[in-house]
């Protein structure tokens, strides 16, 4: 994800709920906002937000209640727009997604738990991010059986399809080795897999066609009616996830989005 979404992904992932969900109203930005960034860095989760997304470099206000965070972070203070080695030049752009793709500037909420920095690309909470991942509301148990494993850094940047506000969602994980972002990977993959129809669930998630190398999948929440298109694409030793709100949101296919990505 997350990625972030209310009750479903991502988000992609804030999200965090890749558990991530609200969706925008519009975006008042005639142009795009650049995503890439190489201002200074420090961190905070890829998490839904039920927060309104606004196009303007504002300061954010910091969070009301702040709760500690795992990883020692200051949730009360203004995320940096790079973490570790990860800048804004690790994710994508807005055209990559296709046409009407605009950067979108998440402002955080309290009740989330995070801040945003008035810029589209946001440092999170590498522990609170992978925490939400996982897609809420499987029927299997055995779905979070499993925990992942945390990256070193995590980079966000957020976007909205001007036409019909619907969101996108872009992270970049730094494991510090490829083989620590395989297994993530492959325990991220296997998890998605355990996420199918049954009692008492309302999210159920299936394979899509993806690139060679990446992997695919559609998750849908039946308790709240949003659905959520997300690749994941490892190289070395990072891991970049791309999600999309909505079942027919337009966007290229997977396959350019991941041609698309910056090299790395």
């Amino acid at each position: 994800m997350a990625a972030e979404i209310t009750g479903t992904h991502p988000v992609l992932i804030a999200a965090a709920a890749l558990a991530l969900g609200a969706l925008v109203a519009g975006c008042s930005s005639e142009s795009p906002v650049a995503v890439r960034s190489s201002e200074p860095s420090v961190p905070s989760t890829r998490a839904t937000s039920t927060a309104s997304s606004t196009p303007s470099a504002s300061e954010p206000s910091p969070s009301a209640s702040p709760t500690p965070s795992p990883t020692g972070l200051d949730r009360t203070a203004t995320p940096a727009t790079s973490s570790g080695p990860l800048t804004g030049r690790a994710l994508p752009d807005p055209g990559a997604f296709g046409a009407g793709w605009v950067a979108r500037v998440d402002p955080g909420s309290a009740e989330d738990g995070y801040t945003g920095n008035g810029t589209p690309v946001t440092a999170r909470d590498p522990r609170d991010l992978t925490q939400a991942l996982l897609p809420i509301g499987c029927a299997d148990e055995a779905v979070y059986a499993d925990p992942l494993p945390v990256p070193r850094h995590a980079l966000e940047a957020d976007y909205a399809h001007r036409a019909s506000g619907a969101h996108g969602v872009a992270l970049a994980l730094d494991f510090g080795s490829d083989a620590e972002a395989t297994r993530f990977v492959a325990v991220y993959t296997a998890a998605l897999g355990r996420c199918t129809a049954g009692p008492g669930g309302s999210m159920v998630v299936t394979r899509a066609k993806a690139p060679d190398g990446a992997v695919a999948s559609v998750q849908v929440d039946s308790a709240f009616g949003t659905t959520w298109r997300e690749l994941v694409v490892r190289t070395g030793p990072v891991v970049r996830m791309v999600a999309v709100e909505g079942a027919t949101t337009p966007a290229r296919s997977w396959s350019a989005i991941a041609a698309a990505l910056p090299p790395l």
